[in-house]
């Protein structure tokens, strides 16, 4: 038997371009960074290139950093590569 009164309190559903969507079963350790990836690509926002050049940006002015700025190069250095790890993986 139908229920015509469900209760639908709390859910959402999820807004995604395309369609029709596909559930798949995720690891936890991973499954917020595969949903951010699925997302952007989704939205078609995705944009490799412009990924490399932001951390080429920022190793860019790192270079520009004095000696002896208390760690500000090491900071800089360290977002660059993060961004390249994340978009080695």
């Amino acid at each position: 038997m139908p229920n015509y009164n469900p209760n639908t309190e709390g859910l959402s559903q999820p807004k995604w371009v395309n369609k029709p969507v596909k559930v798949y079963r995720l690891p936890e350790a991973i499954a917020p960074k595969v949903l951010e990836y699925a997302h952007k690509l989704d939205m078609g926002s995705y944009d490799r290139q412009a990924e490399l050049a932001a951390a080429i940006d920022t190793l860019t002015h790192a270079l520009t950093l004095p000696a002896n700025t208390g760690g500000a190069i090491k900071k800089e250095i360290r977002k660059a590569l993060d961004k390249l790890v994340e978009l080695n993986q």
